[in-house]
């Protein structure tokens, strides 16, 4: 009873008995025949219908099945549209279903002709009730100067289809599921330090070897997840995106399919890209103060909010130790109240975030425990510092 342009429902009233002089298209016994295509990602099962044009199941892996007709030639543009299922006119009792959403969409071959379409479920239950030897029927009407013109009916017929649905089942057997490529956007976590590839990791690369090898154009597309911290963040992304780039040439991908990207990750939509989000805590536990500041900074909070996303969803378990220092000049009570304090106020900012208070500690060591030497500057700004530590 609904019409789709673009992907966005327009309802309309039902078609009226007012509508007459019907056309109606379908293959004949003589005629009726169905070819498929088969392609290394894709399968068509498809009839031609004389003097109007196709209807076609088609089948992309990791995409929804898809039911369609197209009248190849061009004509008014329809404005009203259904899908019926009826018994085949030789069998006298009707076997009338409900109406089911159909899209209208261009055809995005040479010619471009528009096409009526169903998806997923409704077009899965096509190819059973064509098995039941059943004919899926479209019933349109076009704008006209008038108002509306004749209506169409379009039957699909099921006769010979049988002979080669099994052709097209076993050309799907081993398709990826509708949404898969959505499995693969997760963060890849790595430990403190290490490039090694955890087995979670590596059925993700399984996986994302798959849908490359499968899905004919596509590519994977390197990313960190930690790269807007700055500059800190770039050689410790670039060992481990060799390193995942090296194992999925192992898996079969192709070099010229994988591209590692250094910079802020923007997300895509695009069905062809798999990005593969890099997350590592070696630029996030750091955190360096200028002297007597106990403030933390946006870009600061930006760190501690995916050093929050790091515990949360790789360590669940651990406990985050806060060790706070300070450099040496000043007195040194003084000096172990101000690491003190900016402890503290990371440990707030955390618990703020969603980190339970019991998992989050504070060692506030003062002057005591030097990075570097505090007779230079550089020195000094090295030791005003604040590192968290999993442990756990």
């Amino acid at each position: 009873m609904m019409i789709q342009k673009a992907l966005m429902p327009v309802f309309f009233l039902a078609l009226t008995q007012s509508i007459c002089y019907a056309d109606y298209f379908s293959a004949s016994l003589n005629e009726a025949d169905w070819d498929v295509k088969k392609g290394s990602a894709s399968c068509q099962l498809q009839q031609h219908i004389p003097l109007y044009g196709t209807a076609n199941f088609s089948h992309h892996s990791g995409q929804l099945l898809r039911f369609s007709i197209e009248e190849q030639r061009f004509k008014p543009e329809i404005v009203k549209a259904s899908l019926t299922i009826d018994s085949p006119g030789w069998i006298h009792d009707s076997t009338h279903e409900k109406d089911y959403l159909v899209y209208l969409e261009q055809s995005g071959n040479a010619q471009n002709y528009p096409r009526l379409s169903v998806y997923g479920d409704t077009a899965e239950k096509m190819l059973d009730v064509l098995l039941q030897g059943l004919e899926p029927t479209f019933t349109y009407v076009r704008a006209s100067v008038t108002g509306l013109s004749a209506e169409t009916n379009v039957a699909v017929s099921s006769i010979n289809f049988s002979k080669k649905y099994l052709q097209f089942a076993d050309c799907r057997k081993n398709f990826l599921p509708n949404g898969f490529k959505a499995i693969l956007a997760k963060s890849l976590f790595f430990r403190m330090s290490s490039k090694r590839l955890n087995n979670t990791i590596i059925e993700q690369l399984k996986n994302t070897a798959r849908y490359i090898k499968a899905v004919k154009g596509s590519k994977v597309v390197i990313v960190s997840d930690t790269a807007k911290v700055g500059k800190r963040d770039k050689a410790w992304f670039l060992k481990r995106a060799n390193f995942i780039s090296a194992r999925l040439k192992k898996l079969g991908v192709a070099k010229n399919k994988i591209i590692i990207k250094t910079g802020i990750n923007v997300a895509t939509k695009n069905n062809k890209i798999v990005q593969l989000r890099v997350f590592g805590p070696d630029s996030l536990k750091a955190i360096y103060y200028s002297k007597g500041n106990t403030k933390l900074t946006y870009l600061e909070k930006q760190r501690l909010d995916l050093l929050v996303q790091y515990a949360q969803g790789f360590l669940p378990n651990s406990r985050l130790v806060i060790k706070s220092h300070t450099d040496s000049k000043g007195k040194k009570l003084r000096n172990l109240k101000i690491s003190q304090k900016r402890g503290d106020e990371i440990k707030r900012y955390l618990i703020s975030k969603g980190i339970e208070k019991n998992r989050v500690g504070v060692k506030a060591f003062g002057e005591s425990k030097p990075a570097r030497s505090n007779r230079f500057p550089k020195g000094r700004a090295q030791n005003r510092r604040v590192i968290i530590d999993f442990v756990g």
